[in-house]
């Protein structure tokens, strides 16, 4: 998965240097509701460290267009939303963000997809991205642990649907360097609601947590922004050739 927008905008981002790695000690997500610049600009972080570990350890990359992606609703001012998640070692205490974006062909709406982010911890060791099509037909899904590990879904069950859409999206703030964030901006974005539920089963893998083997949750509301994109001579959103 990557992000809505990388192949509707291209985007280029210099890569900032890091020492610090994550540890991958597991704890509870940011709660108490953060500011949403403040979570960005962590996610912001979080991904620009990624970018530069994987000059030298490509197995960082899709790490880096995780977070990348997951800082797109905190950037434009959507707060967390907390997700009571059913692992296959009992609930657990997430939190997510979920985002429309709809193809512009022609100033008519031609596509839409809906994306899922939810993420286990504070230092997003643990996320997953998924989603579907307009007409139910679900995305690639990939699970991120243990900052490098990759597993890809081997099903998805669940529905995503918008249930609101309201005034303009909050301007993000200054310094991200994030790349999809200066090409979202070429989109006009309104805040929205959503509802989604998922059930996702992944294949056992060496090194990643049994628990991880399902990930569901029931029907939630999460706040999330609607991007609907700059003309485009396509018909189809960008987000369906990022995840099939």
């Amino acid at each position: 998965m990557r992000s809505i927008t990388r192949l509707t905008l291209a985007a280029t981002v210099g890569i900032l240097a890091t020492t610090a790695a994550c540890s991958n000690s597991t704890t509870a997500p940011p709660g108490g509701g953060p500011k949403a610049g403040t979570l960005a600009q962590h996610f912001d972080t979080l991904s620009a460290q990624a970018r530069a570990l994987s000059v030298s350890d490509t197995n960082y990359k899709f790490r880096a267009e995780a977070l990348s992606n997951l800082e797109l609703g905190a950037a434009f001012g959507a707060a967390p939303t907390a997700i009571t998640v059913t692992t296959s070692s009992g609930t657990e205490q997430w939190k997510g963000f979920v985002v429309k974006e709809v193809r512009n062909v022609g100033g008519t709406a031609s596509d839409s997809a809906i994306l899922i982010f939810a993420y286990r911890d504070s230092l997003v060791h643990t996320m997953i991205e998924s989603g579907f099509l307009a007409n139910g037909t679900p995305l690639t899904t990939s699970l991120l642990t243990n900052d490098t590990l990759r597993v890809h879904t081997s099903s998805v069950t669940g529905s995503a649907s918008s249930t609101s859409v309201g005034s303009g999206c909050a301007t993000p703030i200054a310094g991200l360097v994030n790349p999809i964030i200066a090409a979202a901006k070429a989109a006009t974005c309104l805040s929205a609601v959503f509802n989604a539920a998922i059930t996702l089963n992944f294949p056992a893998t060496a090194g990643v947590d049994p628990a991880l083997t399902v990930v569901s949750f029931p029907t939630t509301s999460f706040a999330g922004e609607r991007f609907f994109d700059p003309p485009s001579a396509g018909a189809q959103v960008g987000i369906a050739s990022l995840f099939r």
